[in-house]
Order: structure tokens, then sequence, then C-alpha cells
């Protein structure tokens, strides 16, 4: 009697632990089962949000669940990182922003408490054209001719929208002795407004001006490589200033997230970034695709960081 309830015993016990294996292997292998949030630190009709929203669509169809954008703009971007910081590390909360917002953003706003190494990184899809632009009548088409011409002309009206591209020609300003006039905007509509205005002679440019190029012309590449719709124009490294600034669209999630989810997340964000529309979409706004997967984002999320802390440490900035 007693054998045969030991028996009995052992046979359910193998049911349980089957079934809590099955299980197990189940939700490992249904994620995700429910939608997914993807946040977007800056307000929708932008060039990160356009992206965003493409590659969440696309995202979705890969994953076999809709990932919905929330648009949480605040903080050049920030408040949007923050809050995927504070999320449940469960694949659930994304990010998808511009890799500044977490490389720079912190380094020169002491509001925004994170690092590069905060977070668990899937993917980069694209890359803005970072860079500084000039009315195209102006007479200079590299950065050699605009300092030359800032010389000549002391005063010249610079569009800045936030710390970032004030510490740049903060560093030119230093370095060749020019007397500039800074004049603050909103963003990149408020530097096209005031360039098409020929109210300034140069401006910081995330990338937007590529939609006038009969009306704006890039001088100076701040990214580590020469724009492809400008290649004739020289990166300020090639002029032989120490500044880089690299920004792409980049999928984060927050620190934690099982090894599992990623690698589900990771092939499907190298599904998107050969489907037509992300191709047809960054080809229109000027946003070449840049596909990075997660080790080479971690890599170049790290060097970045590094390069503008470099940056910060040369031209002696104080966060806020």
């Amino acid at each position: 009697m007693i054998l045969k309830h030991l028996k009995k015993m052992t046979v359910l016990s193998a049911f349980a632990l089957s079934g809590v294996i099955a299980a197990s292997s189940g939700a490992m292998a249904e994620y995700p089962e429910k939608p997914i949030t993807m946040f977007i630190g800056y307000k929708a009709g932008g060039g990160t949000d356009t992206v965003g929203r493409v590659i969440a669509k696309i995202l979705g169809e890969e994953l076999g669940q809709q990932v919905n954008v929330v648009n949480k703009p605040g903080a050049g971007g920030g408040i949007a990182v923050m809050t995927v910081k504070g999320a449940d590390a469960d694949g659930y909360t994304l990010l998808m922003n511009p890799s500044g917002t977490i490389t720079t953003a912190p380094q020169i706003n002491k509001n925004l408490t994170y690092t590069a190494n905060d977070f668990d990184y899937i993917g980069m899809a694209t890359a803005f054209q970072i860079g500084l632009v000039a009315p195209a009548g102006r007479p200079y088409n590299d950065m050699a001719g605009f300092v030359a011409w800032a010389k000549e002309n002391p005063g010249a009206k610079y569009a800045t929208l936030n710390p970032a591209s004030k510490m740049v020609m903060d560093y030119l300003a230093v370095k060749e002795g020019l007397d500039i006039n800074y004049v603050p905007v909103k963003g990149g509509a408020g530097m096209i407004n005031v360039v098409l205005g020929d109210q300034v002679d140069i401006g910081y440019s995330g990338g937007i001006h590529q939609r006038h190029p009969d009306q704006i012309k890039l001088v100076g590449a701040l990214s580590s490589e020469r724009h492809a719709k400008a290649p004739n124009v020289p990166t300020f490294q090639e002029s032989g200033y120490p500044l880089v600034i690299n920004m792409m669209t980049t999928l984060v999630a927050p620190k934690g997230t099982p090894a599992d989810v990623l690698a589900k997340l990771e092939a499907a964000l190298a599904a998107v970034v050969v489907q037509p529309d992300l191709i047809s979409i960054s080809e229109k706004i000027g946003a070449p695709i840049t596909y990075k997967n997660a080790a080479d984002t971690t890599a170049e999320m790290n060097a970045q960081w590094d390069a503008f802390a470099e940056m910060v440490k040369v031209t002696g900035y104080s966060a806020d």
C-alpha cells in the first residue's frame, strides 16, 4: 500500500515538474505575449518620431505584437530616457531615441541621472547628419572658409539649439579667437526659420537642413564620417578640430532585460532595417540606414560617451 502510494506521488511529481518546465519554456518562447510600449523623447512629426514610428510598425509585425509609440518630450529627449531607465526590465518597455540623449545629455544636464552603462542596447538603425550649416548665399563652403570670414566679420550670428550645440561654437571661438553672437532657437524648425530668413550666418543642425538643399548648405560635418548628401564637405576632424558628435536612432531596453528577450528584439530589428518602408523614409529625411547589432551598439555608445566627455573637458563646460 505504501509502495503504491509512493509510486503515485512519483508520477504526480513528474507530471508537475514537466508542467513547470513546459510553462517556463512556453513563457520564453511566447515573448512578447502582449503589446510593447516604445517611448520616443520628442514630439510627433520630427525626424526621430518619423523614423521611430516606421520602426515600431515593422517591429510589431516581426514580433507578432503591436508596438505602441508614446511621445514623451522634455530635457532634450532625457525625460523619456529616465522613464525607460525606471521601467520593468521585461522587454515590454523600450526606448527609441537618438544616441546622444544618453551619451551627451546627462554630461551637460545634472538633472539627468544616468550614464551609458545604465541600459541594455538592442541595436542602431539610422544616423542623423549632424553639422553646421549656413544660408546658401554665404561666401564660405567649409569650416576653414567660415573661420576666415568670421575673423574678418566680428559678431557672426550663430543659431544654437542646446548646450551641446553651443559647446561646438564655444570651442571654435576660443581656439580661433572668434567674436560670436549666439542666437538661441527652439529645435530644428527654429534653426531652419532663422537660416532661411537670412537672420544668422551659421547654425547647428541635426539633419533637418537636408530638406532645403537649394537654400541651406552644410559647411562642416560633426559626425565621424562625411555626410552622404554632402560628400565633398570635410568633417570637423578633417578640418583640424577634435570634435565629433555622432547621433544614431538607437533601440534601448532597461538594464537587466533577459538575454533571450534581447536576442529576439535584436533579431527583429535586424529584419526591420532591410525593409523597403524604412529604407524609403530614411532616404526621404536624409537619415541613412546605419545598422549596428547589440554588441556593436554597446561599444558605440561607450565610445560616444568618452568622446563627448573629452569635448566637455576641452571646452571647460560645467553642467547646469
